[in-house]
């Protein structure tokens, strides 16, 4: 029981109105966020200071859509962008996750890892996180581990490949490996990274609820 109150203690004082609230309005942000972005670019090209056209635009106007959740209209763009510039590793990198959206998988897949070959280190670990999430949607399970795995290895700081791995291992008839490996993402998490803070804990509640109730 006391395990139980300290959890529910720390779950209410550890941020989870604010996400709470932010989940709930993620629609209408998305929404404020595709018009000012797309507000902007249309401001830079009225001044001259971009090509409606050119690479830079398409990109840009890509990465606000990506923002948005408008993936169709992303991954549009960043075709466009593609065409007049291949070899950008963000580029291939942003059209990855729209066509992941998209649920076009083998692509996403395919595009993503062009992007890790132009240059390793995008993502930081989210890349890789996003082929295993691929690969897993696909039925590939061997493959996704294996990703989720390269994903910790490239970023330790992150728990959701930790835990995305443990929910795969527990499905295949891993028990062991499935509560050793939430137990290793509550060892990653950390209050003081700023920089992943809040996804972070949202997967640390979920790891201390399954471990908590055993489920």
């Amino acid at each position: 029981m006391g395990s139980l109150w300290n959890w529910i203690v720390q779950l209410f004082t550890s941020g989870a109105v604010i996400i709470l609230a932010i989940y709930l309005a993620a629609p209408l942000l998305h929404l404020i966020q595709g018009y000012q972005g797309r507000r902007r670019l249309h401001q830079q090209i009225l001044k001259g200071k971009l090509n409606p056209q050119g690479f830079e635009t398409r990109v840009e106007l890509g990465e606000v859509y990506l923002r948005a959740h408008s993936w169709r209209k992303a991954a549009a763009e960043l075709e466009e962008a593609i065409r007049l510039h291949s070899d950008h590793a963000h580029c291939r990198w942003l059209h990855g996750q729209a066509l992941f959206h998209l649920g076009r998988f083998e692509e996403a897949i395919a595009e993503l890892e062009e992007a890790l070959d132009l240059r390793p280190s995008i993502g930081y670990g989210m890349t890789q996180l996003l082929i295993a999430r691929a690969q897993e949607a696909l039925g590939k399970t061997a493959e996704a581990a294996d990703w989720y795995r390269k994903a910790i290895e490239r970023n330790s700081s992150i728990c959701e490949p930790g835990y995305r791995l443990a929910l795969l291992l527990k499905r295949e008839g891993d028990a062991e490996g499935y509560k050793k490996e939430l137990e290793e993402v509550l060892k990653r998490f950390s209050s003081y990274d700023r920089t992943n803070y809040w996804r972070n804990l949202v997967y640390a509640w979920r790891t201390q609820f399954r471990l908590l109730f055993g489920i």
